[in-house]
């Protein structure tokens, strides 16, 4: 490009703002539909400045594509998302679609897919900051509450899972263009964000990595060189404070922009822990910063480098838990019981079959705390009662970078996305009590993960419209368990006859039993780590043959490749004051115990230095010279409690691991019919393999198969009433075979272990994620958006789910089916657990001018969820009840931008919960209100 060239490209960069937000003016005033009741406000002028950039850099592109004369591309340097859309996965990477139009939706009737797109303005309106806000203002998608880590996504039914880092998420998380191997790593606050994509079934064919039940892709606004700055400060309830901030524009004209955002979300939680009140549960603790910045040396090239950090910080979202008295029988009449291993018979006694009645255990009693006596009835039992000693809670870590390049050839689109992310997550758990028992125990998350998608696309216009590329994804996970216990534990895990030995029967000898009953366990730490390492590339491509004007057929292929492996160990990092009490080995792994019976007796062949560490055990405890001195009743204490910490100790591995490689295939096909300008019809079939995994389960290698879906569906969009209303629904039915899903797996150790210490109903089962034979999903969506009121938007999204297993003979029982002589039940035909039947939210929007140059306005989203069951064993005490939560805001804005507004988050206190068997988490957020004042500098 010669002198001249350029300086015409920089004069025509410079006026082109102008020139555009004169066009935009004129639109909007020729509409009436909009200024003539509703004056715009800066951010609609700006998003309409923005569409028709946009818009004029397609048409110029299209000239240049035709031999014109090259120009600098305006829209291509301001806003490059607009020719290359930020989602890997979404549905907008058809070519026609600019994230910064006003009505997104409309822009999708061509795209034959079920899609909900949820805008940043309205998300930003009522507060709705993180993936529970972001879902309630969709259909068909839940967000399936738990801690940072344990949180899942599920749409149409399916998706729903817990602690797991061994399986990909089936509902894929895209951020910018970068796909997420963790949930995880989008379970915190969004801000600066441009609009939500939720698309529903089968994805891969588009890029990024594949996902078998849907996608939800967070587009976050970019840099551009039209200078800007906004911000917003929000005081609320329980001392909240939430400040951002978003700033940007040029740095060198013409050549490179930034934009850098951040958010601090601070409050306590509603909850209080009682036994210091110091700590609140679910409080806030966050801060996230992103800076980015856009460099375009040329009108056929630019990049985007972005990087973003939310620093280490604790926030307290593990022991929300109240609890309640177990049932006392069976539904065969039963004892639930009979043998006092709860917490009400530790602390407050119980019955056993023969009414025998046996009071609480004499170690706890009389306990204060705090100056007052600690009992199960007033500390335990019953709502907001939280009086537990571990207050650590969980801390988390997030941070990445990626550069995005785009080239924009002579007839194609270029776009390479670097990315890399690292997470941290330290949970600190608690058994629910002041009692030293569980000390520093929990989980711990390290992980990390890059990618590099490379992605071909062609101009639109032409007979088929195609995209192809290559996807690589590496991640690195170490997922920490361990478990600490306390100078408590030893009494408090003790079963009733190992108690009995120890203390309540212990007679002479009930010093030495209390001594064993504390140095059992006192200061012992088991820890185990899953290190998990995967490899994930694809190939991929997608096209559509506009076979008419009004036909158009859409195919896409996608082939994957799976290298997985995971290790699992577990050790006793720690013996703490009761070394000489181990085993001898547990499973290969030698702790340097001796070797007796189950009365305590020595048994044959132990060393010298064995014996030497049970002398030690009997002149420590007894005063005894030697283990062979002791009587009948103190061997028995000797036996109880080697018993006792055997028990806890549970497995130990000295390492195993399982490797998982394979080729997956992913594909959709279907027409699309247009109607006319405003109805499309269509029909798609999409195929998807989720990956397998390579997982140990008791220690054993326990792969989880792929999981394969075929999922048909039947679609309309259209735009009606003179596009005021537009109506997208659909129908659709998902097959899926090996339904990977979290499933409870007999575990044979502690089972053994319980019949050893004749517990009754000995069978313990261990969480784990496994493949469930058959499932089905099938139902209908809907989403509308109606503008044909003067200063009111309405929009409306609704969904029928019927997902259910259609084979699941090995499931788990649930808690009040424990009698059952049968390891498993049968629950076939049972719908899957957390999916309610009916699900749906209506937003609306009012927005009048009032006194001269300011603009009432007010507005409201309620979600609504019918009955579902949350429980993994749908377990008839995990019904939750159909229930709404509504969000609301009223303001008043101002002429200079800036704004005051009221936001109430639940505004009707919906508190609806699991009742569960003998404890529940409640609703973590009760109602909520806060002033919020925002505006432009």
């Amino acid at each position: 490009m010669s002198k001249t060239q350029k300086a015409l490209s920089r004069q025509h960069f410079r006026v082109a703002p102008l020139t555009a937000a004169v066009a935009a003016s004129l639109g909007l005033l020729a509409s009436g539909s909009v200024l003539a009741a509703d004056p715009p406000t800066v951010a609609e002028l700006q998003a309409e400045i923005a569409r028709v950039l946009a818009e004029n850099a397609k048409l110029k592109q299209a000239l240049s594509a035709q031999g014109g004369v090259s120009v600098p591309v305006a829209a291509e340097v301001a806003a490059p998302v607009a020719a290359e859309p930020a989602a890997a996965e979404e549905p907008q990477a058809l070519g026609e679609i600019t994230v910064r139009g006003k009505k997104k939706i409309e822009l999708l009737k061509d795209v034959p897919l079920s899609v909900s797109v949820i805008s940043g303005n309205e998300l930003e309106r009522e507060l709705a900051q993180d993936l529970s806000a972001i879902t309630r203002r969709s259909a068909g998608i839940q967000f399936n509450q738990n801690n940072t880590r344990g949180a899942s996504l599920s749409i149409r039914g399916l998706g729903k899972r817990s602690f797991t880092e061994t399986q990909d998420p089936s509902v894929g998380m895209v951020v910018d263009g970068v796909a997420y191997g963790l949930s995880q790593l989008a379970n915190f606050d969004f801000y600066d964000v441009d609009s939500v994509d939720v698309t529903r079934g089968p994805q891969g064919t588009l890029g990024g990595k594949g996902a078998s039940s849907g996608v939800v892709s967070v587009n976050t606004r970019r840099p551009s060189f039209y200078p800007s700055a906004d911000y917003q400060i929000t005081y609320g309830q329980r001392d909240t404070l939430i400040a951002k901030a978003n700033l940007g524009g040029p740095i060198i004209d013409d050549l490179l922009a930034w934009r850098g955002s951040f958010v601090v979300d601070r409050s306590r939680g509603y909850y209080v822990n009682n036994f210091d009140s110091n700590y609140s549960l679910y409080n806030k603790n966050r801060v996230s910063g992103r800076t980015q910045f856009l460099f375009t040396p040329s009108a056929d090239f630019n990049a985007r480098v972005s990087f973003d950090l939310e620093p280490h910080a604790p926030q307290v979202q593990n022991g929300l838990t109240f609890y309640k008295n177990q049932p006392d029988r069976f539904a065969d009449g039963s004892l639930t019981d009979p043998s006092g291993t709860t917490t009400r018979a530790k602390l407050a006694g119980y019955t056993n079959a023969s009414g025998v009645f046996t009071p609480g255990r004499a170690w706890f009693a009389g306990r204060d705390f705090n100056g007052t006596p600690y009992t199960y009835d007033a500390n335990y039992i019953g709502d907001n009662n939280l009086n537990f000693n571990e207050n650590q809670g969980q801390t988390v870590h997030n941070k990445g970078g990626q550069i995005d390049l785009t080239w924009n050839l002579a007839n194609h689109t270029l776009t390479s996305i670097t990315a890399t992310r690292k997470y941290t997550f330290d949970a600190h758990n608690d058994e629910g009590t002041p009692f030293d028992i569980n000390r520093n125990g929990g989980g711990g998350v390290d992980y990390q993960q890059f990618s590099q998608e490379f992605k071909i696309k062609n101009k639109p216009g032409s007979a088929v419209d195609y995209v192809a590329g290559l996807f690589y994804l590496k991640t690195d996970d170490d997922i920490a368990s361990k478990t600490g216990w306390g100078s408590d534990a030893g009494a408090w895990f003790a079963t009733t006859a190992q108690y009995n030995a120890l203390d309540r029967n212990a007679g002479i000898n009930r010093g030495a039993g209390l001594a064993l009953l504390k140095d059992s366990l006192d200061d012992a730490i088991a820890k185990g780590d899953t290190i998990v390492h995967t490899k994930s590339s694809a190939i991929y491509g997608n096209a559509t043959w506009h076979t008419t004007d009004e036909l158009s057929v859409n195919g896409g292929l996608r082939l994957t490749h799976e290298n997985r492996n995971t290790t699992d160990i577990r050790f006793l990092t720690a013996n703490g004051a009761g070394a000489a009490l181990n085993p001898v080995a547990v499973r290969g792994v030698a702790l340097g115990g001796f070797n007796s019976t189950s009365t305590g007796a020595l048994a044959a062949g132990n060393t010298a230095t064995q014996q030497a560490v049970a002398d030690a055990v009997a002149n420590r405890y007894f005063g005894a010279a030697s283990y062979s001195a002791l009587t009948a009743a103190q061997l028995a204490q000797v036996a109880a409690a080697k018993s006792l910490r055997a028990g806890q100790i549970g497995q130990l591995i000295s390492g195993i691991t399982s490797y998982y490689s394979d080729n997956l295939w992913t594909g959709t096909l279907g027409p699309s019919y247009r109607f006319s300008n405003d109805v499309t019809g269509y029909l798609t079939w999409q195929y998807g393999e989720k990956s397998g995994s390579a997982l140990n389960v008791n220690g054993l290698s326990a792969n989880v198969r792929p999981e394969k879906t075929n999922a048909f569906e039947l679609g309309l969009k259209s735009s009606l009433l003179k596009n005021t209303l537009i109506i997208n629904a659909d129908i659709y039915q998902m097959n899926i075979r090996d339904y990977q899903s979290t499933v409870r797996v007999v575990d044979d150790f502690t089972t053994q272990t319980n019949i050893a210490n004749g517990q009754a109903n000995p069978l313990a089962y261990v969480t784990a994620q496994g493949n469930v034979p058959k499932a089905r999903a099938r139902g209908l969506e809907l989403d509308a958006v109606y503008s044909g009121i003067p200063n009111l938007s309405i929009r409306v999204a609704g969904a029928y789910t019927d997902a259910r297993y259609v084979s699941f003979p090995l499931a788990a029982k649930p808690d009040e089916q424990a009698y059952l002589a049968a390891a498993y039940v049968d629950q076939s035909g049972l719908t899957l657990p957390g999916v309610a039947k009916w699900t749906g939210n209506v937003g609306a929007e009012y927005r009048v001018p009032v006194w001269g140059n300011k603009q009432f306005h007010t507005s409201f989203n309620t979600a609504f969820t019918s009955r579902y069951n949350n429980t993994d064993t749908l377990s008839s005490y995990g019904v939750v009840p159909g229930n709404a939560i509504t969000d609301f805001a009223i303001g008043l804005g101002f002429k200079s931008g800036f704004d005051v507004s009221l936001i109430v988050k639940n505004l009707t206190d919906n508190r609806a919960h699991e009742p569960a068997w003998s404890s529940y988490s409640p609703n973590p957020y009760p109602r909520w209100y806060g002033l919020t004042f925002s505006g432009k500098l």
